[in-house]
């Protein structure tokens, strides 16, 4: 279980940094990627008792949360006003 958790939250981690780096529409979507990475990961820390990586990672799951919030959100509005636009 714990290597499962280990894999998850680092594979989750790149993919979401390469979404975001890459710049293209589907950009935003990567701040669910690194926040699953980041709950995951610190799930493993806490399991495997390696705390300094748990906290790590519970202060990645607030920056995620913001990156959410500035981010995706203002993006998925944009999204939903331009098809409006262009239906009407």
């Amino acid at each position: 279980m714990n290597e499962i958790l280990e894999w998850t939250g680092t594979a989750c981690g790149i993919a979401g940094a390469a979404l975001i780096a890459s710049n293209v529409r589907l950009s935003p979507w990567g701040w669910w990627l690194f926040l699953v990475s980041s709950l995951t990961l610190t799930c493993y820390g806490v399991l495997v008792e390696a705390y300094g990586i748990a906290c790590l990672h519970m202060c990645f799951v607030l920056t995620n949360a913001i990156g959410l919030y500035r981010v995706w959100l203002p993006h998925m509005r944009l999204r939903r006003n331009a098809r409006r636009t262009i239906q009407v």
